[in-house]
């Protein structure tokens, strides 16, 4: 049983009492896709990035002393066939503005002739990209020991933040004009992980847990259920190994080479029984939210904050819970004895309008205390 009490002695008092409850009965067994919960090693998001020039800007521009956008400026003029003399001949130009651009390549790559959106950033003292055009221009993969143009950029920029207008986007801007293809196979001596069942001139790929699910449970659960399958028909013992907690690597048997596609079909296909989920609770600051996941528990402890105080305990079975039995507290079930479940203390303290501020420094200082079991993770 937990109470809750306000007093007025100067300042304002708060108090929570939470009764500890034992540990969450086990949830029903479940059953989740590897897709569902992994990528391929290769499956991930590419950049292309190069500089280019806005122009027809309303004097927002970067001006003539931006000489970097006044020499970009002559060259492009000189490769139309327009050339200057000298970037004096540019004095007072301030349409123009240099600025840098960026286009996220799908994670399963693009082909010719695909169109992607464009990121621009103005790298000068241009004030407004509102309106601009973005003339073409050519864009390389983000490893600059890849020396290919993959796509050349052009069209209207469009700027979406009022309050940050030297960076905006042209919509599907980026014409591709050579494929960026993923990788998803490769050979053992390639890896990273140092292990004699790995063979250097074998085939593999590798399965990466997402972040939110990676752990040696949830690797090796994927393992096993890969060998039960697919180890028969590669007459093999074992066709897979959990490397470390976020990666599995898999032996693509030779008959599967020239059609890699189907085995990892089949892999992505497989439903692996989950095992019981890590304690965390992660905490973003920006966007004031908590996330409880796991049997994330507090042991007995007293914690003040800005004039609140918090006890987390066993039920009482003293005198003194007779006087607290009074219209000045809010009842809060939690069940038995043991320790107290996290999310019990937020329900409770979003009853009472606490702040996401005071709400956080309560749990940073019960984790400091020792007395929160689970991890506490903070993304920014």
């Amino acid at each position: 049983m937990g109470r809750w009490n306000r007093t007025a002695a100067g300042t304002a008092m708060a108090m929570m009492i939470v009764a500890a409850a034992g540990r969450q009965a086990a949830v029903g067994e479940m059953t989740v896709r590897v897709a569902d919960v992994t990528k391929l090693k290769g499956q991930s998001v590419n950049k292309l990035v190069g500089l280019g020039l806005v122009v027809v800007l309303n004097g927002t521009g970067d001006g003539d002393r931006y000489e970097a956008t006044m020499r970009a400026l002559a060259q492009t003029l000189g490769n139309l066939s327009a050339p200057v003399a000298g970037l004096e001949e540019l004095k007072d130009t301030k349409n123009v503005a240099l600025v840098h651009m960026d286009a996220m390549v799908p994670e399963h790559g693009v082909r010719e002739g695909d169109r992607i959106d464009v990121h621009v950033s103005a790298m000068g003292s241009a004030k407004d990209l509102t309106g601009g055009r973005l003339l073409v221009s050519p864009l390389v993969y983000h490893e600059l020991n890849v020396e290919r143009v993959f796509a050349y950029a052009s069209g209207v920029v469009e700027t979406e933040d009022a309050e940050r207008p030297t960076t905006g986007q042209v919509r599907g801007g980026a014409l591709v004009n050579e494929d960026v293809l993923v990788g998803f196979t490769a050979f053992g001596r390639e890896l990273p992980f140092g292990n004699e069942w790995i063979k250097g001139e074998e085939v593999y790929i590798t399965i990466v847990l997402d972040d939110s699910h990676a752990g040696w449970g949830l690797a090796v659960a994927i393992a096993e259920a890969i060998n039960a399958e697919l180890s028969l028909a590669a007459d093999v013992e074992r066709v897979a190994m959990a490397a470390d907690p976020k990666s599995v690597v898999v032996w693509v048997p030779p008959f599967q080479r020239s059609d890699a596609g189907s085995w990892i079909r089949d892999i992505e296909e497989l439903s692996v029984l989950m095992p019981p989920e890590e304690a965390r609770v992660v905490v973003n600051r920006k966007t004031g939210t908590i996330a409880v996941s796991g049997n994330a528990r507090i042991s007995p402890v007293v914690v003040s904050q800005k004039g609140m105080t918090v006890v987390v305990r066993v039920p009482p079975a003293g005198p003194d819970d007779a006087r607290l039995e009074t219209k000045d507290f809010v009842s809060l079930e939690t069940g038995g004895g043991g320790d107290a479940n996290v999310t019990a203390l937020l329900t409770a303290l979003n009853q009472l309008n606490v702040p996401i501020g005071d709400r956080i420094a309560v749990l940073t200082e019960i984790q400091r205390a020792g007395k929160l079991h689970g991890k506490l993770m903070f993304e920014e």
